[in-house]
């Protein structure tokens, strides 16, 4: 009866290649990043694709990416306002299926059953832009005013499908011709694929979409829509602000499937069994729906797959600090919200949740250091820019009005994103038990604990690195090079010193051991590839020194109040570099003998010579051509290394080359020292040096002295005086 018709009415397979090829190229023009993950998941079998449904454009490209992956083209449920004139004979063309279709049950049921082409349906039943999904332990979303439960469409095709293919199944087995033939007439249903469909099973599976980062700003689309149109109807013009923003200034899009939710197991019930066997069809979409038993299999599918979905959420960064800036009461501490950041995302790691972001993967130890975090950074200036929160003297003010607001739901995404954000994780239940645990837990108690945790870390590190590089004969007594803390209790002020190229923290314990009995609480850096040997130098880059100090910082930063920051050569060219980064989080630093100019020639060749190397091993040339060392005269061999790698000297030039870029950064008080002598420093660059820093409180010593090192001896002691004193003036 209705094969003519459902035949008639099939896509068009070129149009749809063409349309696929048109997403594609649009695809590589925006700045969108889509990434899938677990499409092993989807089964080899007719399926229907539960989704869940935030913006406008995943109903164009999601089709397309499942058709890459499967091989099959895709019919997918739309509002019947898009179906008008030339538009929505497109539409039709292209897969997409009137919700007021006559023949909407019929063409997806018939997809299923043959298994020609899968299906999306989006049971949320539109857009939902506020992300609010759960209302008092319900899946609820917003439509035309009220909250309702999700839709049990999805479940209920699925259900047919798999009842149909069953009752013919049936049919065939009885010799049922006439039942068997009006089914295959009302479905589309050839003799051929008979066989086939019978042995086939219905599938749901539910996917997840997040978008990341998700913001509201003025586009190049935007504004040429306004151009064109006057007076866009505002919730265009929001959709256009915030997919817009998505798609020129970038977005990661991850799509997540899930398991697949085999049908036929529901209904193995005596119930279900009789009304497959019975002679009548239930063709008739009413018969099955109305009927209670499979009224309530429906809405269990419904809940196991909203479950589903709403579990795959990818967890990113804006959640996280929504998250903490929606239960903040009025203010909270700058650094209390990093902290707290920070403790939340290592604790979710525990949890091995499979959808996290990829970088929530990644060391996130710069929301410690007040070092520049971009994450953070954005999330701030984007909740700034929209009246959400202010900042004053390091604390984040709420603007509670903002937050006490009942919002249009058409324009939430635009005018407060910190509730969208929020609103998405809240199914994530093992995630908010965390996120609770660290909000609520004081202070006092995780500074203890990252106290205790990163020196415990900084101790580990170089425990396993004197073991794997300890060389018999030139690797120095393990308590040359291990970093030591010296904490007084009740101190308000913390010194951390960072020691020189080639030598380890026992080059600066006079220096720690005068600022110790003068009150402060004192931490000295071990460098990585330092106090062990030469062969473990040779590996490392300045990045990893510079991280070295980030550890230490961390420890004094959560044991005091005010934070000082002291280096000897190129520990100096760190503490200049960590100034610049870190700005008014610290409140001051000193830079003993920085190596702003080199004096010996051997620097200026190391590039070469760094690159020489790696060429050669390249070429698996292990020894011939090669100068990986040359020899090193210190004044301190009860200290420093007696070989001196060439790739360490590249590594400390390229540490100096930014450090002079950054120089103009430094806004905090800032003491020079210099020995006069020095014969490896040209003290000349000491003062070029001095000269373009940018702060407007810097002072310039210079310390009589006949060799490089100036921290220990007697020239340590005039060293320690000024540095004390130094740190007396602006502690």
């Amino acid at each position: 009866m209705y094969i003519e018709k459902v035949r008639a009415m099939d896509v068009s397979y070129n149009l749809l290649n063409l349309t696929g090829k048109a997403i594609d190229i649009l695809a590589k023009f925006s700045k969108a990043d889509i990434r899938v993950h677990d499409v092993d998941k989807i089964p080899k079998a007719p399926v229907v694709f539960v989704v869940n449904h935030f913006t406008r454009m995943e109903t164009f490209f999601l089709p397309n990416v499942i058709h890459k992956i499967t091989g099959k083209y895709i019919y997918s449920l739309a509002h019947h306002s898009f179906f008008v004139g030339g538009f929505g004979k497109f539409m039709e063309k292209v897969g997409a299926v009137s919700t007021k279709d006559p023949l909407r049950d019929v063409k997806f049921i018939g997809a299923l059953l043959r298994g020609d082409m899968d299906c999306i349906i989006f049971p949320e039943g539109q857009m939902v832009k506020d992300k609010k999904l759960v209302e008092r332990g319900k899946y609820m979303v917003y439509n035309s005013g009220i909250r309702r439960p999700p839709h049990t469409g999805a479940a209920f095709i699925a259900l047919r499908a798999q009842f149909y293919r069953e009752e013919l199944k049936s049919c065939k087995e009885r010799n049922a011709c006439d039942e068997l033939n009006n089914l295959m007439a009302h479905f589309g249903i050839s003799e051929q694929e008979l066989s086939h469909i019978t042995n086939q099973e219905t599938y749901i599976v539910p996917v997840n979409i997040t978008y990341f980062p998700i913001r509201a700003r003025a586009n190049i689309l935007n504004k040429i829509a306004n151009k064109l149109v006057k007076a866009l109807p505002e919730r265009i013009e929001e959709e256009l602000e915030v997919e817009g923003t998505m798609l020129v200034e970038g977005v990661d899009i991850d799509i997540n499937f899930g398991n697949p939710i085999a049908i036929s197991p529901y209904l193995k019930s005596y119930l279900a069994k009789q009304k497959i066997k019975s002679k009548k069809l239930y063709l008739d979409p009413q018969e099955l729906q109305s009927d209670v038993v499979l009224r309530k299999i429906a809405i269990d599918i419904m809940y196991r797959y909203m479950r589903d979905i709403y579990a795959m959420t990818t967890l990113n960064h804006d959640h996280i600090f929504s998250y903490f800036l929606t239960k903040t009461k009025n203010r909270i501490k700058e650094t209390d919200f990093k902290t707290k950041a920070y403790c939340a995302i290592e604790a979710i790691k525990k949890v091995n949740l499979a959808t996290c972001h990829t970088s929530l993967q990644l060391k996130q130890g710069y929301l410690l250091t007040d070092d520049p975090h971009g994450r953070y950074n954005d999330f701030i200036d984007a909740a700034k820019s929209e009246g959400l929160i202010s900042i004053k003297d390091g604390f984040i003010y709420k603007n509670k009005e903002k937050f006490s607001r009942l919002y249009e739901f058409h324009t939430i995404r635009k005018d407060n994103i910190v509730e969208v954000l929020k609103n998405e994780i809240e199914p994530l239940e093992q995630v908010i038990k965390k996120l609770d645990r660290v909000f609520w837990t004081p202070m006092f108690c995780i500074r203890r604990k990252l106290v205790k945790s990163f020196y415990k870390r900084d101790r580990e590190i170089f425990e396993k690195d004197y073991k794997e590089f300890f060389k018999q004969g030139e690797t120095k007594p393990k308590h040359i090079g291990m970093p030591f803390y010296k904490k007084r209790w009740f101190a308000r002020t913390g010194i951390v010193l960072v020691h020189g190229y080639m030598a380890a923290p026992e080059e600066m314990r006079q220096l720690a051991e005068f600022l110790y009995k003068k009150g402060y609480t004192v931490y000295c850096a071990r460098l990585r590839g330092h106090g062990t040997s030469p062969e473990d130098l040779a590996t490392r880059s300045w990045e990893e020194w510079y991280e070295s100090v980030n550890r230490s910082y961390i420890v004094v930063k959560y044991s005091v109040k005010k934070v000082f920051i002291c280096g000897f050569s190129t520990g100096a060219g760190l503490t200049l570099l960590h100034a610049a980064n870190k700005k008014d989080a610290l409140q001051g630093a000193i830079a003993i003998s920085a190596p702003y100019r080199l004096q010996n020639i051997a620097a200026g060749l190391a590039p070469v010579v760094d690159t020489w190397n790696k060429f050669l091993s390249f070429l698996k040339i292990k020894k011939i051509g090669r100068m990986d060392f040359i020899p090193n005269h210190p004044d301190n061999p009860d200290i420093n290394y007696l070989r001196n790698p060439v790739s360490g000297i590249h590594q400390m030039e390229l540490l100096m080359s930014l450090v002079e870029k950054r120089l103009a950064d430094i806004s905090i008080p800032v003491l020079i020292m210099q020995g006069a002598g020095d014969k490896t420093v040209d003290p000349k660059g000491a003062f070029e040096m001095f000269m373009k820093i940018a702060s407007e409180k810097k002072e310039f010593t210079m310390v009589h002295s006949k060799s490089h090192g100036i921290t220990r001896g007697e020239e340590g002691k005039v060293v320690a005086l000024r540095v004390a004193a130094n740190i007396k003036d602006y502690a």
